[in-house]
């Protein structure tokens, strides 16, 4: 009985630990972000020479995409998921439909920002109002709207000098689903946040089961 037991024990460990086994950069990934269900390709959730299991489960759903074009990776790309930088991926989460908790504190961080940081009319562009952070963060914010339901913050990360990249992660609750969206791109594309928004969005929706 023993053997039996250390036996399965031992079978446990191995499916547990067992390595990430589809590598089909076409394979279509099954993820469950609590209890929502998705089917996302492989290729917008990690490098295909990564790996990933046929399904998992996560609190936080996570993507990936190039802009402008929207493709997923491939293997000739930079591996976002070591931190490999390219500024021409967009990386998004989002929580499941009807989940208020995460994010939900956003518009009260962003009527924060207004009262506490300095508001800079110079900054001012794409339909978004620019604060610059005090103390010793020296971050930039950027105030806008989706809709007129649907504040936004995006704060583009402190660099050594301006003519350095920086990284912006824009946050919100999207309306639709009532839940919490995060996405993180290069300054340099401040521009388009409207329409990488837009990109990220249609990917969720397109990959949300009903």
């Amino acid at each position: 009985m023993k053997k039996i037991s250390l036996c399965l024990v031992s079978l446990f460990l191995l499916i547990s630990c067992a390595k990430p086994n589809v590598h089909d950069p076409n394979a279509q990934i099954k993820v469950d972000v609590e209890g929502d269900k998705y089917v996302i390709p492989l290729n917008h959730i990690v490098r295909p020479d990564t790996g990933s299991y046929a399904s998992f489960e996560t609190d936080m759903g996570h993507g990936y995409f190039f802009w402008p074009s929207g493709r997923g990776l491939n293997n000739n790309d930079k591996n976002p998921n070591i931190f490999d930088y390219d500024n021409n991926i967009i990386e998004f989460y989002w929580t499941a439909k009807n989940s208020q908790i995460e994010g939900a504190d956003i518009l009260t961080r962003i009527n924060t920002i207004k009262q506490e940081e300095n508001r800079d009319f110079d900054r001012d562009a794409y339909e978004l109002e620019a604060y610059i952070g005090s103390g010793d963060t020296y971050a930039i914010y950027y105030i806008g709207n989706i809709d007129l339901q649907s504040p936004i913050m995006i704060r583009c990360m402190p660099t050594i000098n301006e003519d350095q990249d920086r990284m912006c992660q824009m946050e919100y609750m999207y309306p639709e689903y009532n839940n919490y969206v995060r996405i993180q791109f290069s300054k340099k594309h401040l521009a388009d946040w409207q329409a990488i928004n837009a990109m990220a969005i249609d990917y969720i929706e397109k990959w949300h089961q009903d």
